[in-house]
């Protein structure tokens, strides 16, 4: 098990000069949202293995950036647009034809219309850091929608986290085939 912070996985999410769809998987409580904002953070500011990536988020609870009166006081890097309080799949729809990102970032996926949207965000090229409620693949496989996702592997990395050693502990790494980078 290993349990730290987002900036111990960005080596598995890294993929030449941009990263992989990434889907991070875990109960509510445990940290998907912590890890979502830190990879957010780290790739936007960029690092000595990825130039600063421009990122742009749908935070539409407020969960990520945090803002207040349209100022993020979360840290969400230097190069991070963010649409505030505003439907997701909506959201990316707007973000898509008005900022031109490299990546867009979602917290808690589940409807047919997130979904749709996201399929949408990735045929016009552009990456995705999303988060999902389940306890593990198997889970997530079951979830209606999000199973012709794996199906068509979509998604490129499934980070889990649980709660084994405390909240936030990443309990895998997995590809698109399902293999597992990291076990915990």
């Amino acid at each position: 098990e290993k349990r730290g912070c987002a900036k111990d996985i960005i080596p598995y999410l890294i993929h030449r000069n941009s990263i992989y769809n990434t889907l991070f998987v875990s109960p509510p409580g445990i940290g998907k949202t912590t890890y979502l904002r830190d990879a957010i953070r780290i790739l936007s500011n960029g690092s000595d293995r990825l130039h600063g990536m421009k990122i742009s988020i749908i935070d539409e609870r407020s969960e990520i950036a945090a803002c207040r009166q349209g100022i993020p006081q979360n840290d969400v890097g230097c190069r991070t647009d963010v649409l505030d309080a505003c439907p997701k799949a909506e959201g990316m729809m707007m973000l898509i034809r008005s900022m031109a990102p490299e990546v867009v970032a979602v917290d808690e996926i589940g409807g047919e219309n997130d979904l749709e949207a996201l399929r949408y965000v990735m045929n016009c090229g552009c990456r995705i850091l999303a988060t999902v409620h389940g306890n593990s693949m198997e889970d997530i496989r079951e979830k209606p929608g999000l199973s012709s996702f794996l199906q068509e592997k979509r998604f490129e990395r499934y980070v889990v986290l649980g709660n084994r050693r405390g909240p936030g502990t990443v309990e895998a790494v997995y590809d698109a085939a399902g293999e597992e980078l990291i076990c915990g």
